[in-house]
């Protein structure tokens, strides 16, 4: 079997950003992450790339908790296993 080429996609990268460091977020992001590390383990990269403008994070935030937690007809379980079924097929573990 020959060995794969050093530029496959497997290899290359795409991009780094530099996201700020937690003692540069603002409190309420700062606890957002607390509570993502102690409910996850860790905390998203997603939620770092969103750092970088903490007004674009928190909005997302407010969007992800209205279309899971906000008045609907759908149950909370019911609204998560929509969600895993979307990025299952998406390919996305978040």
């Amino acid at each position: 079997m020959a060995p794969k080429a050093k530029n496959t996609p497997s290899r290359q990268r795409i991009a780094w950003v530099r996201v700020p460091t937690e003692k540069q977020l603002p409190e309420d992001i700062r606890a957002l992450f607390d509570k993502a590390r102690e409910k996850l383990g860790l905390v998203p990269n997603v939620f770092r790339l969103f750092a970088l403008r903490p007004e674009h994070l928190r909005r997302w935030r407010a969007l992800y908790d209205e279309l899971l937690r906000g008045e609907s007809g759908l149950t909370p379980a019911q609204r998560e296993m929509i969600a895993v079924v979307v990025s299952t097929h998406n390919r996305c573990f978040y």
